[in-house]
């Protein structure tokens, strides 16, 4: 994040988040920037029929189907929790 370990150590925890969601945030924005010029290249160059969005060569989009979806499969992953201490 570009800070000396002096900056860091004289941030508090506030600031260091704060510090922290700004530097994230202009870091994705500058991805939205490259993601799109990477999207544009590849729909230029695909085969018929194939397109692309930003978002799929965008870093900070989550793609992932983590997570629970239901309540059962939260009380099963909450008993494997509970049998592991």
């Amino acid at each position: 994040m570009g800070l000396s370990p002096e900056q860091f150590w004289a941030l508090t925890l506030r600031e260091y988040s704060y510090y922290r969601e700004g530097f994230t945030a202009r870091h994705s924005m500058m991805w939205d920037h490259t993601a799109s010029i990477m999207a544009l290249l590849a729909n230029v160059n695909a085969p018929k029929g194939k397109r692309f969005q930003p978002g799929d060569f965008h870093p900070y989009t989550t793609k992932s189907n983590q997570g629970v979806q239901s309540k059962e499969e939260a009380l099963a992953l909450l008993e494997k929790m509970k049998n592991f201490s």
